[in-house]
């Protein structure tokens, strides 16, 4: 009987087939792990190019209307 094997056999190799799925979890389970503290810190570091990009915008913005103003005041004064 060629290619038969006993049951204490199959439970053996269903038990290390089982042990190396487990294992395999755990380390997605880790990497999981390590991807969402990466993607908090790079979602983390997009908040605040947002804030600063936004803060350059408004710096902008006021100096597209001041600048002229002054310039023309000056002018003026000239």
């Amino acid at each position: 009987m060629a290619g038969r094997i006993t049951v204490a056999e199959y439970r053996a190799e269903n038990i290390a087939r089982l042990v190396k799925l487990e294992e395999r979890q755990i380390s997605i389970f880790k990497t999981l792990q390590r991807l969402e503290k990466n993607t908090d810190k790079i979602n983390g570091q997009v908040q605040e190019n947002k804030t600063n990009l936004t803060r350059i915008s408004t710096v902008g913005s006021i100096c597209v209307f001041v600048i002229p103003m002054i310039v023309s005041i000056i002018m003026r004064l000239l």
